[in-house]
């Protein structure tokens, strides 16, 4: 039968694409000038931003103490333009005296929300951390459709008339939930980090890259090449894709591990599940390999870590362990990997 589809081209184009890419230069100048490109590069093909930073006025709605555990749950919203406004919950433990604590962002899987992830984020909690889990674009409760996908398909396309784009939206809105974090007074303004998973891995590692106020990454199940999904999953598992795993026209400047470079020297651990088809492991291997080289060539080798584990497509424990265990090391005892405190102590608005 013949194939009649457009993915022999998309695979030609890729190819070809691909075949321009530069390897990471050798000389940390040379590098650090790169990575300074990529991330204009990236702005670019986040779309359409807006023009100023809006006061997020917050609201608390709810509070509980989550029963069995140290932990308080909080209902929040707040908006992140002048008239969108995301519903969050905040975990953070029962001792409301404390000042200071470092602060995790929490990105949920593709067509999640913020109930999801029951364990993980309780566990962040009891850590000493204050988690702010908010939902996302065209999920949770900020959806009219019954799923993501649909949502998407009816709201992107409008959205395109004004330049917008899925991951934009997104990262803006990550960027403006790091502001209500560093914004709590029991929340140490200087120490932020963020974790993801798969869908919500993406966007943890496109935030990372841009904004320099993530101390600490740590994405799960969500790293692979844009070349290993074009080559390998979309052809041989027959899998579908979703509009939240590609950035516009990224395919021009680079991959995938051409953003994720960007977090280097700050501390970055992956982690991925084999069995995820939809991140094929030739392309994580590709990433870990050439990211490893970044943080080589930048003096910070101790600040990455990656590994690959035959598990669930989930935070797992093990995962779940790794994470906070890497937060403690570099969030909570601050150890150094050669960057500097520039951010302010709280956000200023406009």
């Amino acid at each position: 039968m013949s194939d009649y589809s457009i993915l022999n081209m998309l695979q030609r184009r890729m190819t070809e694409t691909l075949a321009q890419r530069q390897p990471f230069p050798a000389e940390p100048e040379a590098l650090l000038a790169r990575l300074s490109q990529t991330r204009a590069q990236l702005r670019e093909c986040l779309g359409t931003l807006p023009e100023r930073v809006v006061e997020p006025r917050v609201r608390i709605e709810a509070s509980v103490h989550l029963e069995g555990t140290d932990v308080i749950q909080e209902r929040i919203v707040y908006r992140t333009e002048e008239d969108v406004w995301v519903p969050a919950h905040i975990y953070r433990p029962t001792d409301t005296g404390r000042e200071g604590l470092p602060g995790v962002l929490l990105i949920q899987g593709w067509d999640l929300d913020k109930h999801s992830m029951p364990q993980f984020k309780v566990k962040l909690a009891e850590a000493g951390y204050v988690v702010l889990f908010p939902d996302n674009r065209f999920s949770g409760e900020r959806r009219r459709q019954l799923t993501g996908q649909a949502e998407q398909s009816n709201l992107l396309p409008v959205a395109g008339l004004f330049g917008l784009t899925f991951m934009g939206m997104n990262t803006w809105d990550n960027m403006r939930a790091l502001d209500v974090l560093a914004a709590r007074p029991d929340v140490d303004a200087n120490s932020l980090g963020v974790v993801g998973l798969c869908w919500g891995g993406m966007q943890a590692w496109t935030l990372a890259a841009l904004d320099e106020r993530i101390k600490a990454a740590c994405p799960v199940c969500s790293v692979s090449t844009y070349e290993a999904l074009v080559r390998e999953y979309i052809t041989f598992t027959g899998g579908h894709t979703c509009y939240g795993t590609y950035i516009w026209q990224w395919a021009k400047y680079g991959d995938t591990q051409d953003i994720i470079a960007c977090i280097a020297p700050r501390p970055l651990l992956l982690q991925n599940n084999v069995n995820d088809t939809w991140f094929p492991l030739s392309g994580f291997h590709r990433v870990v390999d050439e990211v490893g080289q970044v943080y080589h060539t930048l003096g910070a080798e101790d600040c990455f870590e990656a590994c690959a584990r035959i598990t669930e497509h989930d935070i797992t424990p093990d995962f779940g362990s790794r994470v906070i265990d890497w937060f403690s090391r570099h969030i909570t005892r601050s150890e150094n990997c050669g960057t500097e405190e520039t951010s302010p102590s709280r956000p200023q608005w406009t």
